[in-house]
């Protein structure tokens, strides 16, 4: 149940039960035979997505949804920060239970991705001057925070773009883009804002509703810590009724302050458990919706009574991100990065991680678009193989200086010895590691694991930049463009390889501000080029959506790009006990 209104991190993961190194070897082509084997790649990749559809989940019209019933999902811990908008709140976690309770959930999509406004908080918006640009909102004026029913009104969203636009860096924002191109909130009146951009800007329309009332926004204090142990206020048809830290438990029930339809769920409850877990609780109906990662966990999953099993495309894909300031600096050096990347059997891993999920294969080589999906363009053509290239690896390390010494290459008397951070008891993570490990380490580098304790995982290593290579997936947004590009820009909270180019931001800047989408793709794809020409991540394959639910559950599930009616998600007619 992959719904997110923001770039997240996710403990995505994958079951490789065999290493095998495939040596390829270096070949050379004409220009016009690289571009021709381009275009098979991008037209291949276009095909395989297209064996699975955009919305896999069964769908049923919200009056004939059973009244009542309870939804329990897993989650992997209560949340570090229950700001949606603070860096540590950047993780599936607090995405998830925010989702429930109406937070950033006031634009909705279609199956092909079309956005429009929700209009339990937006009645319209609309651009009503485009020199400058001038965005006028009106909200609806039913909709109130759940904690003591004051009206959501512009104030609150004028709050929120002051805390997240980047002139306050004692705010700890997850992102400044977006907030950060506009010039001014205006209220006309409660309900009704001016939001006038300082350049044009094509994604206006997700930033014309607050996440959170005033309060929320208006300290840096209030903004890092304030929501640390209790939960944000939300607007939307369930709010949290109890947080249990020892049992971790979060309880949802129906929001009695709530003004649209009413949701057919009577209590939502969000049970921590860990990913090894998982399977077995989902198997034993302690959890009632279950994300599938890998074939241990589909062939559990298939094994609960009357289980449904939905695939769809997705918006994830896996990687191994390279921190370049590890290592004594020898990560600075990209001959070495470009020997890992060479070193590193990517289709081996597709192999052993997809077949088992009975679905397509679907390499990724582009750092804004999926593969499929309009845009999507190779950003590596020659320079990437999808097999190990174990020899080329070890020649582009040798025309760099380094000399081999035993069995591990060294420069200058640095060994190239890195260690890969893994979660505990996220065995597809580690098994993941392994390959990469032995792929580098028969390359000549010397590569260990170290594991650390889950919860700590993002914050206390990824998210401080503590590690040499850590691999986990992105979940991409509707906002292709947007929140993609905010991962490597040199500024940027998200950006956890320590590379640093200007030239990113620069490409950037005409990124954001190109309304016309034939042309904005191509400098989003000037921008994937230029990402790809640092090797600093290295991207796996496009992770399909395949969930796990209890018989009965409907209007929620597998979906690339629809949004979830948290209203109308419940049980067919009997099913609901």
């Amino acid at each position: 149940m992959k719904i997110t209104s923001t770039r997240r991190l996710f403990l995505q993961g994958t079951a490789i039960t065999g290493v095998a190194a495939a040596v390829a070897g270096c070949s050379q082509k004409s220009a016009e035979e690289q571009k021709e084997e381009n275009k098979k790649k991008n037209d291949a990749a276009a095909k395989e997505a297209e064996k699975l559809p955009s919305t896999a989940w069964k769908r049923l019209d919200y009056d004939q949804v059973a009244e009542g019933g309870t939804l329990s999902v897993a989650i992997t811990q209560i949340p570090a920060n229950w700001n949606p908008s603070h860096i540590d709140g950047n993780e599936v976690a607090t995405t998830n239970v925010s989702n429930w309770k109406g937070n950033a959930r006031s634009i909705i999509a279609d199956e092909k991705g079309q956005m429009s406004p929700n209009p339990d908080y937006i009645e319209s918006a609309e651009i009503t001057s485009e020199d400058p640009q001038i965005v006028t909102v009106k909200f609806n004026q039913k909709a109130v925070w759940d904690n003591d029913g004051s009206p959501v009104t512009v104030n609150d969203l004028i709050a929120e773009w002051k805390a997240c636009n980047g002139e306050n860096e004692e705010f700890a924002a997850v992102t400044t883009q977006g907030w950060d191109s506009i010039k001014e909130v205006r209220a006309k009146d409660d309900f009704t804002a001016e939001i006038e951009y300082k350049n044009p800007f094509p994604d206006w329309l997700s930033f014309t509703y607050p996440s959170g009332p005033k309060a929320l926004f208006e300290t840096p204090e209030a903004f890092n810590k304030g929501y640390v142990n209790d939960p944000v206020p939300g607007c939307g048809p369930f709010k949290i009724t109890s947080v249990d830290q020892n049992g971790g438990v979060v309880t949802m029930e129906r929001n009695d302050k709530w003004w649209g339809r009413a949701p057919k769920l009577e209590k939502v409850i969000f049970k921590v458990t860990t990913q090894q877990n998982m399977p077995q609780a989902f198997a034993n109906g302690e959890i009632d919706v279950i994300d599938i990662a890998d074939g241990d966990t589909l062939g559990q999953a298939k094994g609960r009574k009357g289980a449904q099993i939905q695939r769809s495309n997705g918006l994830t894909w896996t990687h191994l991100t390279l921190n370049v300031n590890a290592g004594e600096g020898i990560l600075q050096d990209i001959e070495v990065r470009k020997a890992i990347f060479a070193a590193v059997d990517r289709n081996a891993v597709g192999r052993t991680v997809v077949e088992p999920l009975e679905a397509p294969i679907v390499l990724k080589n582009n750092y804004v678009y999926m593969p499929g999906q309009e845009g999507y363009e190779d950003s590596f053509g020659d320079n990437l193989s999808p097999d190990a290239d174990t020899e080329g690896a070890k020649k582009i390390l040798e025309d760099a200086g380094y000399t081999l010494n035993g069995k591990v290459y060294e420069k200058d008397g640095k060994k190239l010895k890195f260690s890969i951070i893994i979660p505990a008891e996220a065995k597809s993570n580690e098994d993941r590691a392994r390959q990469i490990m032995t792929n580098l380490n028969q390359a000549g580098f010397e590569i260990d694991l170290k594991t650390v304790p889950s919860d700590k995982y993002f914050t206390d290593y990824i998210l401080k930049q503590s590690f040499d290579f850590v691999t986990f997936s992105w979940v991409g947004t509707l906002l292709a463009e947007l929140s993609s590009s905010n991962t490597y820009l040199p500024d940027s909270q998200q950006n956890y390889t320590g590379f640093k180019d200007e030239k990113l931001t620069e490409i950037n800047t005409r990124l954001q501000s190109e309304l016309d989408k034939a042309k904005r793709r191509e400098i989003a794809n000037e921008y994937s080029k230029k990402v790809a020409e640092s090797y600093t991540v290295l991207p796996f394959y496009a992770t399909p959506n395949i969930t796990g639910l209890k018989e009965g559950l409907v209007n929620i599930g597998s979906a690339q790009l629809e949004t979830v009616d948290y209203t109308a998600v419940g049980y067919e007619p009997g099913k609901e006990g």
